[in-house]
């Protein structure tokens, strides 16, 4: 959950249809394993992850507590997102993500490798 939910993150200087409400299902693949995902995305979700940086930053740091991972460092150059994760004692991490509405590919600087694509309502 951890991992499409960084990889779902969007930030922009200008809102953008970077995603879509309902259900999302992907994978997430590490350097040893492969872990499907499955994320019902409300609304409020994606007007968030579409609109300012301000905006995503807070709604991920509700998902995601700075206590567990602090994120900066963002950039976007349209539906092309690139931000840094650091998780606990681990190293930091780019992350960078390109949005087409409807999908998503994300990879980081560890190797981690993930996509998913809207596939209808939530159920």
């Amino acid at each position: 959950m951890l991992a499409c939910v960084l990889a779902c993150v969007a930030l922009s200087a200008e809102a953008a249809d970077r995603m879509r409400a309902g259900l999302w299902v992907g994978t997430t693949t590490t350097k040893d394993r492969t872990h499907n995902t499955s994320n019902c995305l409300a609304q409020s979700d994606v007007d968030a992850m579409n609109g300012d940086a301000k905006s995503i930053q807070a709604y991920l740091e509700k998902s995601i507590p700075p206590s567990i991972c602090k994120l900066s460092d963002f950039k976007v150059n349209g539906d092309d997102v690139v931000y840094t994760t650091v998780c606990g004692n681990t190293p930091a991490n780019v992350v960078t993500t390109k949005y087409h509405g409807n999908s998503f590919e994300s990879t980081t600087s560890s190797g981690t490798k993930s996509s998913a694509k809207l596939t209808g309502a939530c159920k």
